[in-house]
């Protein structure tokens, strides 16, 4: 089973929304929180998860943009 790693963004960046139609851009705001399995080492296009909406994003936003999320705090957030 692959861990899901969250975190919260601290600054907007641009996200894409695949489709078989047309793709779109996406702007992914501050606060929002998102979800990732991906490898988090490797640079490039990374599968983020925001409110149940796949989006690829750039590693290097993620790194840059957010801020790790661990399970207690968001536990206690939801409770």
């Amino acid at each position: 089973m692959q861990s899901v790693a969250r975190f919260r963004v601290v600054s907007p960046f641009l996200a894409v929304q695949p489709s078989a139609h047309k793709e779109r851009f996406v702007t992914v705001p501050s606060g929002a929180i998102i979800e990732t399995s991906a490898d988090l080492q490797e640079p490039g296009v990374i599968t983020i998860t925001l409110n149940g909406n796949m989006l690829l994003a750039f590693h290097r936003d993620i790194s840059e943009r957010a801020e790790p999320v661990d399970d207690l705090s968001r536990r206690s957030q939801e409770a």
